[in-house]
């Protein structure tokens, strides 16, 4: 493979990085969104009051063990996007500084 062929596949590489960290609001939006219902789902279990009519869920256990699931998955896409970030910067740089030279 010739460096300009890296470079051709690098370049889209970059854009889908991109893409994806721009997601990261979003993933930080339904973070914060799954705590605070985890939060209110606690509080009506320890004052004992009953599920929510309409709230889809059996259970308190089933509700927050569900919160807990997606709390999860945006952590883990916030992660993500930490190793993606630092692969745009490599990914940036060869593009920017390999020599094409002879090729």
């Amino acid at each position: 493979m010739t460096n300009q062929e890296a470079i051709w596949i690098l370049e889209a590489e970059i854009e889908k990085k991109k893409k994806s960290i721009s997601n990261e609001k979003n993933y930080l939006r339904e973070l914060t969104d799954d705590r605070s219902a985890l939060m209110y789902v606690e509080v009506l279990q320890s004052e004992g009051k009953p599920l929510p009519a309409g709230s889809g869920y059996d259970s308190f256990t089933e509700w927050k063990t569900q919160l807990e699931k997606e709390i999860k998955s945006s952590e883990t896409s916030l992660v993500r996007i930490e190793t993606e970030r630092a692969e745009l910067r490599a990914f940036e740089f060869f593009v920017e500084n390999v020599p094409i030279v002879g090729e």
